[in-house]
């Protein structure tokens, strides 16, 4: 009896101070670095500190983040170590302490983490070329007569659903790409003619260079401009020639309008190509700048603003962003006939 007592005496101390690692080691040290050093450290959310630094947890975070100025930061994910100590419970205690401390080690092992962080890339030097028009050229050059003829023109009596009117002139509208060789802009445009004249705003080319503009088509096809035909900072409006022929085209009135037509809008706001929309115009300006109802937004300034007959009446140009009332404009295309 007094050896069996003994015996299970035995077991117990030895398994009690096997577990040491389990009774001692109730946090985990984790030791973190980074190259370049300095990098501000987070354990999930919570800040740590800045490498080479060190922090003791009870629970290992999911997930180190590494900020630096002028570097990407970057996160990784952390994983449980366990210490080779635990093996000196095997002589002692054999697989009894191994289980009983293996789950702690796991748990509260000391860890290193090291990271290498990659600076942020420089922006790209370039060396300037010549701009769509040019700083010195004169704010204004009007079409030719030879260029204006070419121009179809409409004075239809139908009258056309808003179905019918994009299913028909929706490939006639197309996006236009620029750049500055900084950052590349989107705005819209449209054709006039089937032999690739086409209409935007002004605005969509100041200050881009040659060579960067792209029409992108509704079938995806592109085109370079070939040639710049006409064009005026204050009617804001530009006349392009790119090659080919065939292309669908919308008819420019010659027709007026009065407050209270209702017109349709085909552009691509915020590069949503194509986009269908209505209102009426609301009141017309001086220097042919009428107000429209017509939602107006970030990209589809160049985009065709067409009555009720299938006709282009205006040159989508933009909306007031920090006005309620709906506040939407477009130039009168006509500007580009009678101007002075």
């Amino acid at each position: 009896m007094k050896i069996k007592i003994l015996i299970v005496t035995c077991l117990t101390c030895n398994l009690f101070f096997s577990s040491c690692v389990t009774l001692l080691g109730k946090k985990q040290t984790i030791y973190v670095d980074s190259y370049p050093q300095g990098a501000t450290v987070y354990a999930g959310d919570k800040y740590i500190g800045t490498t080479p630094c060190a922090y003791k947890s009870k629970k290992a975070a999911s997930t180190l983040t590494f900020e630096k100025n002028g570097y990407q930061s970057r996160t990784i994910e952390t994983s449980l170590k366990m210490r080779g100590a635990i093996w000196w419970n095997i002589p002692f205690t054999f697989l009894a302490g191994v289980l009983v401390d293996a789950p702690y080690w796991f748990k509260y092992a000391d860890i290193r983490y090291n990271t290498k962080l990659a600076a942020i890339p420089q922006p790209k030097t370039y060396t300037p070329k010549p701009s769509v028009i040019s700083p010195t050229a004169p704010s204004e050059m009007r079409a030719t007569h030879s260029t204006l003829t070419r121009i179809a023109i409409s004075n239809s009596n139908t009258e056309m659903k808003a179905k019918a009117i994009y299913k028909k002139y929706k490939s006639a509208v197309f996006m236009i790409y620029t750049s500055d060789n900084v950052s590349v802009s989107q705005g819209s445009g449209f054709f006039v003619s089937s032999d690739g004249i086409g209409i935007s705003n002004y605005h969509v080319f100041k200050g881009t260079f040659k060579g960067k503009e792209v029409v992108k088509l509704s079938n995806g096809t592109t085109y370079r401009i070939k040639e710049v035909l006409a064009y005026s900072e204050k009617y804001d409006y530009i006349l392009f020639k790119i090659d080919g022929s065939g292309f669908n085209y919308i008819p420019v009135t010659q027709r007026g309008y009065e407050i209270g037509d209702e017109v349709y809008a085909i552009g691509s706001p915020r590069g949503m190509e194509n986009t269908l929309s209505n209102g009426l115009i609301s009141q017309s300006h001086g220097e042919h700048y009428i107000q429209i109802s017509v939602p107006i937004d970030h990209g589809s300034s160049g985009g065709a603003l067409i009555n009720c007959y299938g006709e282009v009446i205006g040159i989508t140009s933009g909306g007031r962003d920090d006005s309620g009332a709906n506040l939407n404009f477009a130039r009168d295309i006509r500007a580009i006939f009678e101007q002075k």
